[in-house]
């Protein structure tokens, strides 16, 4: 017997011992080692062979008769789980893992009762009200009759059930493939597509370096508006448009700077509008961290900071250990970063709407004084002609 199985076969020594040939009881250990690792997937790895063991030891328990070739048996019979309902913990009614009932076997066992005992029922409904005429001796076998018929109906009834899941199933299973094929059209004609800034062919869309500067546009404006939200006045329009252009022309001014350096320096192209978005994107943080510590030491920001930390020292057991201590200032700085930051959503918002104003294209005035003649002189449809005149009428 293989040492590595001595627990597993155990219930099965003395039939491994009839296995004449090495090769065959070879192959065979390698079967049971097969089911152990099955097992170990199910329970815990410590209890695959046991379970194993317990399971050959009540499969020879219900053997009725002697078992003559012993590896067709613990193919066939000893080594196969024996699954009495849905759950794959399941062998024979009796749970892999805890190795007791299974509840689930115990709801279907319940459910058939409840069957016949429903037919029993309709059974014994028929013959009170006299629909059904028959003797005693005859009920039982009345039961049986309409039971079976029941059983047989709802296996009609799973067979379609399981017809139409495979049909609808198909149904889905086509309208995925329509769709995986439709992705990968949308996908191919997304990567063939060119640029819509510069019009290299196939960039999907937009190429890297456009995404770079697209990148650098967007950190700029960002950055200009970190520098200033703290700095215009939103009575004065005209003064704030102003100094958004001032700080735009400065930080551009910056960039160009350090890009003229890393251009002497031998960069590519590439490299600079990647070094160039990287670097506004740092100034851009580097803003809105020093506004967030701005706005965060304003009263109402030390108050809820305040506040917070207080809430949560009174829920603490022990205050004064060094890890609730960290916790309470970690409490005050997010309650004090919430606010500077809801602080700094409104503060950007009003900045962009002041900094808009006058910047879209006004409209030409009309000139009424040319238009109104035209008009007056302009034949009305016989519909209008007609409603004047009802009105001119009853005037």
């Amino acid at each position: 017997m293989p040492t590595d199985l001595g627990e597993a076969l155990a219930p099965v020594a003395w039939l491994w011992a009839s296995v004449g040939r090495s090769s065959t009881r070879k192959w065979l250990a390698g079967a049971v080692r097969g089911e152990v690792g099955r097992l170990r997937g199910l329970v815990a790895p410590e209890l695959a062979q046991r379970v194993l063991g317990e399971r050959l030891e009540r499969r020879l328990r219900d053997q009725r008769q002697p078992v003559k070739d012993v590896v067709a048996w613990l193919l066939k019979v000893g080594l196969p789980q024996r699954a009495g309902c849905w759950s794959m913990l399941c062998d024979e009614g009796i749970r892999l893992d805890t190795r007791g009932a299974c509840e689930s076997c115990q709801v279907l066992i319940g459910d058939r009762r409840g069957l016949r005992r429903a037919v029993a029922d309709r059974v014994l409904e028929d013959r009170l009200s006299g629909r059904l005429v028959v003797p005693q001796s005859e009920v039982g076998r009345e039961v049986e009759r309409r039971l079976q018929e029941a059983v047989r109906e709802e296996l009609v009834r799973r067979a379609a059930a399981r017809e139409r899941a495979v049909a609808e199933q198909a149904v889905r299973e086509a309208s995925y493939e329509v769709k995986r094929q439709r992705f990968a059209e949308e996908e191919w004609a997304r990567a063939a597509a060119p640029c819509a800034d510069c019009g290299v062919p196939e960039a999907c869309g937009l190429c890297l370096g456009c995404t770079e500067r697209r990148g650098i546009e967007a950190a700029v404006e960002d950055a200009v508006a970190f520098a200033l939200v703290l700095r215009f006045d939103p009575a004065d329009a005209p003064g704030a448009r102003a100094l958004w252009q001032d700080c735009e022309r400065a930080t551009r001014a910056a960039l160009e700077e350090r890009l003229v350096q890393l251009r002497e320096q031998g960069v590519d192209e590439a490299a600079l509008s990647w070094n160039g978005c990287r670097l506004m994107e740092e100034l851009r943080d580097r803003r809105r961290r020093a506004v967030i510590v701005r706005l965060g030491q304003h009263e109402e920001a030390e108050q809820a900071a305040r506040m917070a930390a207080s809430a949560l020292r009174r829920k603490q057991h022990q205050p004064n250990t060094p890890e609730a201590q960290e916790a309470v200032r970690e409490a005050g700085e997010g309650a004090r970063r919430r606010v500077a930051e809801r602080w700094l959503d409104e503060l950007l918002a009003e900045l962009r709407a002041v900094c808009s104003l006058g910047w879209p294209e006004v409209a030409n005035p009309t000139d009424w004084a040319r238009v109104l003649p035209e008009l007056a002189v302009r034949e009305l449809c016989e519909d209008a002609a007609d409603r004047v005149r009802e009105r001119v009428s009853a005037a």
